[in-house]
């Protein structure tokens, strides 16, 4: 068993520390009270299983906005089993009505400004987005170009293709041309040759009839 008495300094009246540390207090078993103090601390004498109050004491040391403990003095007591449970000590119902007040307009700020900070965050990952969704336009643009060069290439290759057609066409015309020319030339040859082979046999005729060799 340990007895400790702690004075909290900082960011921790009408800021609903107290109910916080009785919380804690209760989730751990231990006993006593927490108080606010004229100067503006708070007061808070704690007796449970030493396990108990060392962590009992790490987590009072809250700083979580609004909540704010700067410094905790602690000194340690011997223990004397007074308390049944762990109690606020409250002020007048004035004090109380005023801190509670006090604290709610406080939380209802610190919601406001955390919602402020997620519309922050949104706008920036929404300007985030734009800049993506902006690089995608400018990436299918650059495609486009491509797509836009790759069809003027194959455009050009169709044309080389029609080129090459047309002069393969024109030297099968020729080859065809210059075949028929070649046929002609032998068919007019062989005419000749038939026709002097013709006039060499009447000749050769003539001469056997003179020398009577008929």
């Amino acid at each position: 068993m340990k007895r400790v008495k702690a004075f909290v300094e900082g960011m921790v009246q009408g800021v609903g520390y107290r109910y916080n540390v009785k919380h804690i207090a209760m989730k751990h078993k231990v006993k006593g009270y927490v108080k606010n103090l004229d100067d503006g601390r708070v007061e808070i004498v704690a007796e449970g299983d030493d396990e108990h109050i060392s962590i009992f004491l790490e987590e009072v040391r809250i700083r979580k906005e609004p909540i704010y403990v700067e410094d905790m003095h602690v000194t340690y007591e011997e223990p004397t089993g007074e308390f049944k449970t762990f109690k606020i000590v409250t002020g007048s119902l004035e004090e109380e009505m005023t801190e509670g007040f006090s604290t709610g307009a406080l939380y209802f700020n610190v919601m406001l400004s955390k919602q402020d900070q997620m519309l922050a965050k949104q706008d920036q990952m929404l300007a985030k987005q734009d800049q993506m969704l902006a690089k995608q336009d400018q990436m299918l643009a650059k495609q486009d170009q491509m797509l836009a060069k790759q069809d003027q290439m194959l455009a050009k290759q169709d044309q080389t293709v029609g080129k090459l057609d047309e002069m393969i066409h024109k030297i099968d015309d020729a080859k065809t041309g210059i075949i028929n020319e070649i046929q002609m030339l032998r068919r007019d040859m062989k005419s000749m040759l038939d026709e002097r082979l013709g006039r060499i046999e009447e000749d050769i005729a003539k001469i056997k009839a003179r020398l009577g060799m008929t």
